[in-house]
């Protein structure tokens, strides 16, 4: 089975600002890897393998999800590098898309956000939903909402204190933080035949 890779001629190419496609055959028969399809598919959206493409500046976009559910977008320009560098840079990065101009990748990542380490805030929504906040709860900037809170049973099973602190907010630092709140409330969600506060 025949397989394409994407080469880029350095060196002399490289100065006068022209990089070269060229496709080789492979003779053994492994399944190409996701980065090495990608790239190949980037080099069939050039008009053709074997014409010059010019070596102008590449966009790289760095799309993260964290655990406490923000997104985030990071856009880069790279000039003087090869797609092939910019994907070995990135390992464990999924690729979104490949074109000759742009490179979209993104990373799930098993945190929580630098904003929510920052000032997030566990509470109760007015309605009773246990909510992650940028800020304090009465801010009501919502960065997450999670479950309802059956209020009633939470009130019988812990102190005043401890209720009333969720309902002020408790502050979440870390992943850590971030999970134990949830596995705490989480005893306290309500069910599908439950009717919230009830």
């Amino acid at each position: 089975m025949k397989r394409l890779f994407l080469m880029f001629s350095v060196g002399a190419l490289l100065a006068s600002g022209v990089i070269y496609a060229v496709t080789i055959d492979q003779r053994d028969s492994q399944k190409e890897s996701a980065a090495g399809g990608k790239v190949a598919e980037w080099a069939a959206a050039a008009d053709s393998p074997a014409q010059p493409v010019l070596a102008k500046p590449v966009e790289v976009v760095l799309n993260r999800t964290y655990l406490c559910g923000v997104k985030t977008e990071e856009k880069r320009q790279l000039s003087g590098t090869s797609i092939e560098q910019v994907l070995a840079d990135h390992t464990g990065w999924e690729i979104v898309s490949v074109t000759p101009d742009q490179v979209v990748l993104h990373k799930a990542e098993n945190d929580i956000a630098p904003s929510c380490k920052e000032n997030g805030y566990f509470g109760l929504s007015e309605d009773g939903m246990l909510t992650l906040f940028n800020g304090l709860p009465s801010e009501k900037k919502v960065v997450q909402t999670f479950y309802q809170i059956n209020t009633e049973r939470m009130e019988a099973s812990l102190s005043s204190e401890e209720v009333e602190l969720l309902k002020k907010g408790i502050r979440v630092r870390d992943l850590a933080e971030y999970n134990s709140i949830l596995s705490t409330y989480g005893q306290f969600q309500t069910g599908p035949a439950e009717t919230p506060g009830h």
